[in-house]
């Protein structure tokens, strides 16, 4: 009876032309449709499953956050965004790419003096990439976290900076560096997303984050200051595209929100005005417990992660993960 009943269920669900070629081959074989059938689905298994050993596993979906005014939360929501998609078993590489060092703050690492500096800092990447002939393998420079065992940081401290000067001074290796460097982080296979923090500015580094990246976040204050800043980038990510056609805008956020102040109501309508269907619907609250969180040493979602900036940050990525679903969907 149960084998009849599944025919029936079979018999509905197929195309007449299919469920003809279905009962040929039963009869043929002299088996069940039902066994017809499972024969089939392994053997569409096992061709899908040999396909996909050579694929890559995780994507390495690349993610900038930046905007051209410094203090708009840019290194708080990279570090909450880490911890919010490692919590979803999800492994992140974190890039800061600042020489303020900020993020690495976030997870771990300060160099206050000379002797508290790491030797496999960003700026030693760089150097070890594009200026020595013998190198050093990529899993030297990336610093692997107990206290968040799917995320791993690539930290930076104040001598970037200096490396980014002489880089200036090779136009091409320093367009094309970033672009390198992820490909090469890529080629780990290892990673569902890398979150680079870039540093409030506007020139050869942050064009160069571009040129690697799949998408730019921009976070922005209820301030005229911010705003600006936050176009500016938008406007630079043009020049960025010359080389990666490919570079989105992910989506602009509000950050340190105050909803009862006379500034972010006169300014709301500005922002959605320029930005339109950019702008993430989520907010994020100005809320002490980030603040509290953040000199203690970590990520606010992971200090404090039932207070209202958390909450926020937990609605935000379900609306980034669902833009970038979206658009991977798109473009299959």
């Amino acid at each position: 009876m149960a084998d009849l009943i599944n025919r029936k269920v079979i018999n509905t669900t197929l195309s007449k032309d299919n469920a003809e070629k279905l009962r040929t081959l039963s009869k043929r074989k002299g088996i069940p449709q039902t066994r017809v059938l499972d024969r089939a689905v392994d053997t569409l298994y096992q061709k899908e499953e040999a396909s996909m050993e050579g694929a890559a596993k995780h994507k390495g979906i690349a993610i900038c956050i930046a905007n051209n005014k410094g203090g708009v939360g840019k290194t708080t929501s990279t570090a909450a965004f880490a911890d919010l998609l490692s919590k979803r078993g999800k492994h992140v590489l974190v890039i800061d790419a600042d020489p303020q060092g900020n993020l690495s703050g976030r997870f771990g690492y300060s160099a206050d003096s000379p002797e508290q500096a790491i030797p496999n800092y960003l700026g030693s990447l760089i150097e070890d990439r594009f200026r020595g002939t013998e190198h050093q393998p990529l899993g030297y420079f990336i610093n692997h976290l107990d206290e968040f065992p799917r995320i791993d940081i690539i930290y930076s401290d104040i001598r970037l900076d200096g490396v980014y000067t002489l880089l200036t001074t090779d136009s091409i290796a320093s367009a094309t560096m970033f672009r390198k460097l992820l490909a090469e982080i890529r080629s780990l296979d290892k990673y569902d997303y890398i979150l680079i923090d870039a540093r409030p500015a506007v020139n050869n580094e942050v064009s160069s984050i571009f040129i690697g990246s799949d998408y730019v976040i921009i976070p922005v204050e209820a301030s005229w200051d911010s705003i600006v800043g936050a176009n500016t980038i938008y406007q630079f990510m043009a020049k960025s595209r010359e080389l990666n056609p490919a570079l989105k805008l992910l989506g602009v956020f509000f950050t340190k929100v105050q909803d009862r102040t006379t500034s972010f109501h006169t300014l709301l309508p500005m922002v959605k005005g320029n930005w339109d269907k950019d702008l993430f619907q989520t907010k994020i609250p100005r809320n002490q417990d980030v603040v509290n969180a953040e000199n203690e040493g970590y990520p606010v979602t992971y200090r404090k992660p039932a207070c209202k900036a958390s909450k926020a940050y937990v609605k935000l990525l379900d609306e980034m993960v669902e833009r970038i679903d979206n658009d991977e969907k798109q473009n299959d």
